[in-house]
This record gives structure tokens, sequence and C-alpha cells, in this order.
């Protein structure tokens, strides 16, 4: 088995990727792995939540201000982390208390019975205590985009990792719960879906091994798609190279395709062409991709005719150095120099969901004291967009319309 610590190239978190698009394993070898503040965001946030499993105190809110260490660094626990990780928290818990059996939290485990170089870890596990039983994963999300349990091939890999090759504790269905307190759509915060072991042997044999085999192929096709986000071959994809090239190649306004002309000289076709193909997804990924390789080759010493690596020093928000002696140095403000403000309605439905509300509970405690502003602005689309199209009149007419309205 690799090293639990390590990410397999046929991991789990980028099944979507490789399973539709096998080239993106030969083409990822050897490019440098990059971390967003969101990736380490949700790395610290799946850290709390081990902590709180594992340890006698379950409350993440008891480690609010806490710096925790995790593997891509230190971060300190706020309450919004702490609120999100409570959603977990007490999901797992609950389902243990009810259901029984064996917690395992980040537990390795080992594929390669499927496919050789295939390992993970799981973010966390019930075991059935009996046999026949039901085994339970779990997933926590950090994100904003609504993830599904249902027949999804990271939670899938996750559950045949605790399986393992011959299922040892015999349990004869497995139910995967996706926990995604920050969710675009609260109502799916706790997505479960349940699946028989054998359809999901099944699904090892028929789908994840010759998924895996694919990418061992010299000419596996490269297919663009949702998976390309994250990929580390961005930069050196043929694929995400086409697609943006091929907007170029659609033009079909009068004459050849302008050069960075003025703009108040483009025609309205020349407008509206180049603002679909500069303002693309594909180009926007393969221009964001460049940049990170341009600044790869020159941070490992590369000469770029007419570019050139320079620091860019910013100062961060202001924070008190030690807050007692702060506090010491306000005294003329007296408890003025305090503040306690209400949590948001976002935070306070969440904590109320923590702590078992129903949402019908949950909305008569809101209901009359939330508002919600509702905002608008005109934007450009592609004349394919499902949304009506607005007249210059009918936009202003729209646009004089908004104002704060109940939730």
């Amino acid at each position: 088995m690799g090293d639990p610590k390590q990410h397999s190239p046929l991991g789990a978190s980028s099944a979507y990727r490789w399973m539709a698009c096998p080239a993106s394993c030969r083409l990822s070898e050897g490019m440098p792995s990059t971390s967003s503040e969101f990736a380490v965001a949700g790395t610290a946030a799946h850290a709390l939540c081990e902590l709180c499993l594992t340890s006698r105190d379950h409350d993440p809110f008891s480690r609010v201000g806490e710096t925790i260490a995790h593997e891509a660094g230190t971060t300190e626990v706020t309450e919004e982390m702490a609120t999100a990780a409570k959603v977990y928290v007490d999901t797992v818990l609950g389902d243990l208390e009810r259901e029984g059996g064996t917690l395992s939290v980040e537990q390795p485990f080992d594929l390669s019975w499927v496919h050789e170089g295939m390992f993970g870890r799981n973010d966390a596990a019930i075991l059935p205590a009996a046999p026949c039983g039901t085994l339970f994963i779990y997933d926590y999300k950090n994100g904003q985009k609504p993830v599904r349990a249902e027949r999804n091939p990271q939670c899938m890999y996750y559950a045949l990792g605790a399986l393992g090759a011959d299922n040892p504790t015999a349990a004869e269905t497995v139910r995967i719960t996706i926990v995604q307190p920050n969710s675009a759509f609260k109502n799916q915060a706790v997505d479960s879906w349940e699946v028989g072991v054998d359809e999901l042997y099944d699904w090892a044999e028929r789908v994840l091994r010759p998924a895996a085999l694919r990418t061992l192929d010299a000419d596996a096709p490269c297919n663009a798609g949702e998976w390309c986000q994250f990929c580390p071959a961005l930069a050196v994809c043929p694929a995400k190279r086409d697609l943006a090239l091929e907007r170029m190649d659609s033009y079909d306004g009068d004459g050849e395709c302008p050069r960075l002309p003025a703009v108040e000289r483009l025609k309205p076709a020349e407008v509206g062409f180049l603002s679909a193909f500069f303002g693309s997804q594909d180009f926007a990924a393969w221009l964001k991709a460049v940049q990170a390789e341009e600044l790869r080759l020159l941070q490992e010493g590369v000469e770029i005719p007419g570019r050139k690596l320079a620091e860019e020093k910013s100062l961060g928000n202001r924070k008190w150095r030690d807050e007692a002696e702060a506090a010491e140095a306000l005294a003329v403000l007296g408890p003025d120099r305090y503040v306690r403000s209400l949590v948001s309605p976002a935070v306070a439905e969440k904590m109320l969901k923590a702590r078992g509300l129903k949402k019908k509970e949950i909305e008569g405690c809101l209901a009359g004291v939330v508002t919600r502003e509702a905002k608008s602005k005109t934007i450009v689309v592609g004349d394919d967009d499902p949304r009506l199209a607005l007249t210059a009149a009918r936009d202003a007419e729209v646009r004089a319309q908004f104002a704060p309205v109940d939730k």
C-alpha cells in the first residue's frame, strides 16, 4: 500500500477526472501540485473533524481560537469552521449511537486488489457489529457546490476501500453519506445513498478496474469537461488548448477576426465573438494554467524572454499582538472596547439544524426576522442561454423593481 499521507495518482478524490479523461494521469506525471486557499481551508476542516471524532471532547466550538495542525500547515479554528464541523460530527456520532458498530476515522486502505497503485483514506466509517449489517461511509465536503452521494465515484471508491477484497464484516449494504455544511443549497447539506455490497463489487469489476487500465494506454483519450478544474495538467492539456482555439476558428463575423483593435471600432458581431471567446471558461482555465506554468518555470530558473519574477508586498488586516495588553491600553474606552455581534442568518440556520431542529421548526424561528436583499445586474450571454432576453427598456424596468424582500 502507498504512503497513506500521499495521494494516489489513481485516487478517490481524482477518480471523477481520470475515469472521464484517462490521459490526465500520464499528462499529470511530474507536474507540480498546487494548493489554493480553498483547498487549505478544506484540509483544515477535515483535520478539525478528525480531531473532534477521535478525542473525548466532540464539540468543535470548544476549539474555536485554537490553532490546529494539518497536512497543509496550521489554521486557527473559527466559529464558521466549528459550525460546519459540528454538522458532520453530529451526523456521524448520531448514526453511531442509533446503529451501533465500530467507528473508524481516517483509516488507510489498499485497493491494489482492484488495480495496482490504488489506495487512500476514509474520512470516517462505521463498521457493522453483526453480519448482514450496513457499512456506513462518510465524506466531508467543505465547498459550496452541491455534491450528490448517489453513484458518486469517489465515495464508491471509499466504500470499496472499507469493504476490502473479502468483506470481513460480512456487510450486506453500504450507506454512503456526504456531509456538506457549506453547500449553496442548505437542504442538501447531508445527502445519503444506499447500495448493495454486490453492486459495489460489480462496479469495481465492470467500471473502476477498466477505467484504471485505460490510464495506462499510451493513446488514452484526453477529454475536457467539468473534471478539468483541478487537473495538474491544465497547462499542457491538448484538449483544453484545442477548445480555446476552436472558439477563434468559430468566428463568423464579417471579414477576418480582428487582432485587438480599438474597442470602439468593433462591429456588433466582433464585440459578441471576442467577449464570448475571452470570457469563456475554457479560455480562462487555459490562461490560468499557462500563468501557473510560467511561474513554475521562472521559479526553477528557466529564462523566459520579456518576463521576470518580482516581489509583491501587501499588508494583511491589522490584529492585536496581545489581546490582554491591547485591552489594557484601551481601558479608556471602558466596556465599549468589547463588541459582541449576533450570528448571521446562515450561521444561525446551520446551528439550529446541528441541534436537531426540523426544517419547519427552523423556518418558524427565522420567519419574520430575516430579510434578503434581491440584487440584479445585466449581463451578456449567448443566444442559446435559456433565460429570457431583455430589451434595454425592459432591463431598466426590472432593475427599478428590485428592493429588499422578506425571505
